[in-house]
């Protein structure tokens, strides 16, 4: 019987505020969901817009609901926590805005994607350099992940396309050439996971703001990978009460 080696699970676009788009209901509903998992996930991703306006009392408030949560939380910058100097605030009370996560199955390379005050996003070439050295390094028996705000590709149903990486292309290029396993993203508040070659490209809908997509509502996902080498990717929906398998493949290795 196969089990369980590695479990993430991926969140993002929490918009926690006092003041804007939070929607409270959703993010107990959600810690509620994710500390009764079993088996209990080795990481949380949070792959930005942990804050709504990026200002002091978002992160603080913020922080101190992410306490609810009983995983381990690690968390990457979105264009939200970037607005009003909040890129400051990350540093001082989050951390580093580009490090590396090392864990026993897995190596995760969380990037600053957002530039300050805009809604654009780029890593550029110090960041794709800093990528592609990390990566040389990961030995061939750990996962290789890749964590960042924007959206690598279009992602469907999520209205106009806006703010796929300007340097999306280079990007891709790096990630697919390095064989990295994952890479998470959020920002379109719809979720999506879609196989590349050896690469899987995984969006995650949004936790707890009050700007969903059409009936798609609230949601988070589990990524699961087995000792048999096979992955599979869940959507808990919360709005539906509803959980839904988005994709079931095998990681190549060697």
């Amino acid at each position: 019987m196969r089990e369980i080696n590695f479990r993430l699970v991926q969140i993002s676009d929490s918009h926690i505020s006092k003041f804007g788009g939070f929607y409270p209901d959703s993010f107990e509903k959600a810690v509620s969901e994710i500390n009764s998992l079993k088996p209990k996930p080795n990481l949380i991703v949070h792959c930005g817009d942990l804050t709504d306006y990026g200002i002091l009392l978002d992160y603080e408030y913020a922080l101190e609901k992410l306490e609810e949560l009983k995983p381990d939380i690690e968390i990457a910058s979105g264009n939200h926590d970037q607005r009003n100097y909040g890129n400051s605030l990350f540093r001082e009370m989050v951390g580093p805005l580009d490090r590396v996560v090392s864990l026993d199955q897995a190596t995760l390379f969380i990037l600053n994607s957002p530039t300050p005050d805009r809604d654009e996003g780029r890593l550029g070439r110090r960041r794709q350099q800093f990528l592609e050295h990390g990566l040389s390094k990961v030995p061939d028996d750990k996962l290789k992940i890749v964590v960042f705000h924007h959206h690598l590709v279009p992602v469907p149903f999520s209205g106009r396309e806006a703010n796929v990486l300007e340097d999306a292309g280079d990007v891709l290029h790096l990630v697919l050439r390095n064989r990295v396993d994952f890479v998470l993203m959020g920002h379109r508040h719809v979720g999506r996971a879609l196989k590349i070659n050896d690469t899987i490209l995984v969006n995650v809908g949004t936790l707890s703001s009050i700007r969903t997509r059409g009936r798609f509502g609230h949601s988070f996902n589990i990524i699961d990978v087995y000792s048999d080498g096979s992955v599979r990717i869940t959507e808990k929906n919360l709005t539906l009460n509803r959980e839904f398998l988005v994709l079931e493949t095998k990681r190549q290795t060697g």
